[in-house]
């Protein structure tokens, strides 16, 4: 079915294009009569203005951009913050267009922008000061930074969660059970990144209690590499008795390195993980860990964007959810 032009519309209405136009864009100078009759074929042809052409034409658009890389387009976290940023962005009868761009370059984005179809950017920030997010702003795109903080946007533009208090709630609850040799599994060679909000907090939470924490290092972000840590910390610790890993598949990947140690969980070895991946739930046995709210991030960050709040940002709560992994 071929469809519906202004054309059509000013036809069956008995006016010009132009006069369709000026409703379409509320103009006070058409004639109440004239606005009725125009307003009465656009519904009985069921026209719909072409709202990207509208947006090049005005410069205004009610469409924001959700960036993310191309490798991360398919991965839960992505997901999860997209549907709490559409949620985020209908609440304020906007849409959200999503823009995949390729490693550090931000140029699919910029253009995106500097075309007029999107008034905004959220960005999943994979570390701090990402450079997308970095680009973007400094183009003058209004722009905030999701999961990771960001010095080229005001303070509350960028939306995280409380890593840090998530991983003291873990760490806490393993000392209650009075683990006092536990084991902290994250990436990279030092704790920074999450590593440091999430392994920096466990480590002094530790401390403050007196108990001995050691930080293990891992190679990747995979269950692979979680269970190559998690042997190595068997070796280095032997009198570890919980581990607390910086995310769930690091988390996994001890459950199985234990398993392949013979060790019993939660009996011999207490296991906690941060994320709260789908399946943390139904692995055995079901694993403690963190709940990151993804969904909450993605919406609160557009919330943000559109209402343009200038008021500081506390992250988003985390929750500690206890389960079989770790003793109850």
């Amino acid at each position: 079915m071929p469809r519906v032009t202004s054309r059509d519309v000013a036809r069956a209405a008995g006016v010009s294009q132009y006069t369709v136009s000026k409703v379409i864009h509320n103009s006070p100078h058409v004639r109440p009569e004239t606005r009725a009759a125009v307003e009465t074929a656009m519904k009985e042809l069921g026209y719909h203005p072409n709202a990207v052409a509208t947006a090049l034409r005005t410069r205004t658009t009610s469409v924001i951009m959700f960036v993310v890389r191309r490798n991360m387009v398919n991965s839960r976290l992505t997901a999860e913050l997209l549907a709490g940023a559409i949620q985020g962005a209908n609440e304020h009868e906007h849409s959200v267009l999503v823009v995949a761009v390729d490693g550090d370059s931000a140029a699919h984005a910029l253009h995106t922008y500097r075309t007029g179809l999107v008034s905004g950017a959220l960005v999943f920030a994979i570390c701090a000061n990402d450079p997308i997010v970095t680009e973007l702003a400094s183009d003058g795109c209004p722009t905030i930074s999701l999961t990771q903080p960001s010095e080229s946007t005001p303070e509350q533009r960028s939306i995280r969660a409380d890593d840090a208090g998530g991983a003291r709630a873990a760490m806490r609850h393993l000392l209650d059970q009075g683990h006092t040799h536990i084991g902290i599994l994250g990436v990279g060679d030092a704790l920074q990144g999450l590593d440091y909000d999430r392994g920096h907090a466990a480590m002094a939470e530790a401390q403050r209690a007196s108990a001995k924490a050691s930080f293990l290092p891992c190679h990747g972000w995979s269950m692979e590499n979680g269970m190559r840590g998690a042997a190595e910390l068997f070796r280095m610790v032997p009198r570890v008795t919980a581990i607390f890993a910086i995310s769930d598949r690091l988390a996994f990947g001890a459950l199985a390195a234990a398993a392949k140690a013979n060790l019993r969980i939660p009996q011999d070895l207490a296991v906690v993980g941060f994320d709260n991946a789908e399946w943390s739930a139904y692995c055995t046995p079901p694993l403690t860990t963190v709940d990151f709210p993804l969904h909450s991030v993605g919406r609160v960050g557009a919330e943000r964007l559109l209402t343009n709040v200038h008021t500081p940002t506390h992250a988003v709560p985390t929750r500690l959810i206890v389960r079989a992994s770790s003793g109850r």
